[in-house]
């Protein structure tokens, strides 16, 4: 027998044990990642690690306006399917790791006086995690900023935690025996109203047109929310309903219902704030109702609503 005869089934036994390895390795699964990054004017600048991973998306939000032209896209073209640069927005979707000993630096620099005047990221893969949403502040905030947005989200959390305990209730009795049982339909049943003002948009769209279902005691608002392609991640947050005139009682907040914990990027899904009709509105009064997320920024709005 040659040699050769005899090797041939040696280098088939390796490269079938090969194979068996390669075919029985599972893709990494990293944990998804929310952080929040401080930037202070009095502290040396110093490079922020951003955790990137093929296929994934993440997006970094800012406080203030970036300059998006300062964003050098011929860094990132070897490892990057996708780059965003929008006014307070960065949106990075990685084609691969990025190898070790080639990670590439980031610099954003901020529109505008201010301090400081910009801000660097070094983009590495790690095996753990990966960063899905990252806000960076430009301004610290005092211990009387923070105070004060303490205070606004207890009051804030009061009158969400209001809302919902009305809504356990009706969750308890669903359907709609339990609607019925709760007072919510009544022999004079529902009427159903189709509003033709179109919606303004602070940050999201919302489809036209929205439907309005009004029963004797309650009012139920439903549309379809759409998150556009390259802005944050939306969470749901509020409904605020203020009447319009002198003599208006005070504006309400309401908490939203929707199926689905947040909208990414690109994605759909339907809406719904509900209210108890308000017995003390004068006649024809018309209300502004707003859509917001869970900082009460970006959301839509219709300016004259008949509740």
């Amino acid at each position: 027998m040659s040699l050769s005869a005899s090797v041939i089934p040696l280098v088939l036994t390796v490269l079938m044990g090969t194979t068996a390895v390669a075919q029985s390795r599972t893709p990494t699964v990293r944990e998804r990642k929310a952080r929040q990054l401080t930037l202070r004017a009095e502290e040396p600048p110093v490079l922020l690690a951003l955790h990137v991973a093929a296929q994934e998306v993440t997006t970094v939000t800012f406080d203030a306006p970036i300059v998006p032209e300062s964003v050098d896209r011929s860094v990132l073209a070897p490892y990057f399917s996708r780059v965003a640069v929008h006014e307070d927005v960065l949106v990075l979707k990685a084609s691969m790791d990025v190898p070790a000993g080639k990670e590439p630096v980031l610099t954003v620099r901020f529109a505008g006086s201010g301090a400081p005047a910009r801000v660097g990221f070094v983009l590495t893969t790690v095996e753990a995690e990966v960063d899905s949403q990252v806000e960076v502040f430009r301004q610290g905030r005092t211990a009387q900023d923070l105070g004060k947005e303490l205070a606004d989200l207890r009051a804030r959390c009061a009158v969400t935690e209001a809302g919902l305990a009305t809504l356990r209730a009706q969750c308890a009795l669903r359907g709609l025996g339990g609607a019925v049982l709760m007072g919510d339909v009544t022999p004079r049943g529902v009427s159903v109203e189709y509003l033709r003002e179109h919606p303004i948009s602070t940050g999201m769209t919302a489809e036209s047109p929205p439907v309005l279902y009004r029963t004797e005691h309650t009012r139920a608002l439903s549309t379809l929310l759409i998150n556009a392609v390259g802005s944050a991640p939306w969470i749901p947050g509020f409904a605020r309903l203020t009447p319009r005139g002198p003599n208006a009682p005070p504006a309400l907040e309401l908490p939203l219902l929707m199926q689905v914990k947040q909208l990414a990027p690109g994605e759909q899904a339907t809406v719904v704030v509900e209210w108890h009709a308000l017995p003390d509105l004068p006649a024809g009064t018309q209300v502004t109702l707003e859509l917001l997320d869970a900082k009460g920024e970006r959301g839509v709005r219709w300016e004259q609503v008949t509740p």
